[in-house]
This record gives structure tokens, sequence and C-alpha cells, in this order.
């Protein structure tokens, strides 16, 4: 379920600067369209990650019949809608098929729904039952996911001053976040947070090691 959130965040994130960087004249419209289905990839393989935490596979069409009013209904239903958007369209733009405005206007529905998406993501932990989860510092770190990862993917498929400037904007934000969301996670729950402070050190490690290596 992790790979799923980062993974598929970090692609929609990526996907909405790289048509940025194209609007903008910082990338070239092959290579805009290599990086727009490079992201759609990893957004599928985050996808299939996604379905093995699914107890019961066979039921899984079950998750569909709340769409509106279950989070778990709304993120699968805009996951399939930005995996076909984007996928038909940065597709068509790479093999220059299907009309080039009808897949720029696929891109752009995508870029669209993709901003529901992430914001979609963080709706399914705000449950009463887990307090560590049920918090805005969850969506928050959520969104910052989607620029951090984002960025980091748009700059390496050619958007990189762009890419890298949102991305170490991003970091810098969720170090200024951080002893806040902290504080909340221990008055949550002081054991489990406790008992994840390596994960925290080491991922503030790595976070600082990439603005280091983006400057």
């Amino acid at each position: 379920l992790v790979f799923f959130t980062v993974f598929t965040q970090s692609a929609v994130g990526a996907f909405i600067l790289l048509l940025i960087g194209g609007a903008m004249g910082l990338i070239e419209p092959r290579r805009m369209a290599i990086g727009l289905f490079s992201v759609m990839c990893l957004f599928g393989v985050g996808v299939v990650l996604g379905t093995i935490h699914v107890g019961q596979p066979l039921r899984a069409l079950n998750m569909l019949f709340r769409v509106g009013s279950s989070p778990m209904s709304n993120e699968i239903v805009l996951s399939a809608c930005f995996a076909a958007a984007g996928g038909l369209g940065s597709l068509g733009l790479l093999l220059n098929r299907g009309g080039a405005m009808l897949c720029k206007v696929l891109v752009w529905l995508a870029a669209a729904i993709g901003v529901v998406f992430i914001f979609a993501i963080p709706r399914i932990y705000q449950l009463a039952t887990v307090a560590t989860w049920s918090t805005s510092y969850t969506t928050m770190m959520m969104v910052l996911t989607a620029l951090i990862g984002g960025g980091m993917l748009a700059a390496l498929f050619g958007v990189r001053r762009l890419g890298l400037l949102v991305s170490v904007l991003a970091i810098l934000a969720s170090f200024c976040l951080r002893p806040g969301y902290i504080s909340t996670l221990m008055s949550a729950d002081g054991v489990i947070t406790a008992a994840q402070s390596t994960w925290f050190t080491a991922q503030a490690i790595l976070l600082a090691l990439g603005v280091i290596g983006a400057l």
C-alpha cells in the first residue's frame, strides 16, 4: 500500500510538472511525450502493487459500489480515469497518433483528474479509529510526497530546473512541518511514534541529502 501511494502520487506530480514544463517551453515535445508515458508506466506499477493489499481480489469490484460516499471508491475511480486519460493521451503523443489536439486535451484532462486524485488519497486515512492518521498533517505530507517525488521524476525526464525547484521547496516545507507533525503523532500514540523514530531520522537524512544533491 505504501508503494501504491508513493508511486502513484509521484507519477501524478511528475505528469503535471512535465505538462507545465512543456507549456513553458522548458522541454521539447518529443522528450515530454517520453516522460509522460514513462511516468504513466510508473503509475501503472503502483496500481498493480496496490492490488496486493486487497484481501479478496474477486470481490474487488464491490469497492466501486459507493462512489461519491466512500473515499476508497472515489480513489479507485479517479485512478482509473487518470490512467485512461493520461495513458491514451501520452501514448498518442509518443506515437504521434490519434490527433495532436485530442491527445493534448486528454493529458491536460488527466492532469486535472490527477490533482483531485492526490487530495483524494488522504481522505482514506481520515479514520477516527486511527488517531495517528486522522490529522491534517496526513493530507499535507501526502501532497508534499507528490511534489517531492514528482519533482525528482520531472527533473529526471527533462524539466530539470522546475522539477528540482519544486522538489527542494517541498522538502523544505516538510522540514518546517516535521516538528508539529511528530508532536501530533506523539500526542495521538506515543508508543507507536517512538517505535518509528529510526524511520523518521532516516527519512530526514534522505531528504536532506536530496536537497544537497539538488544544489
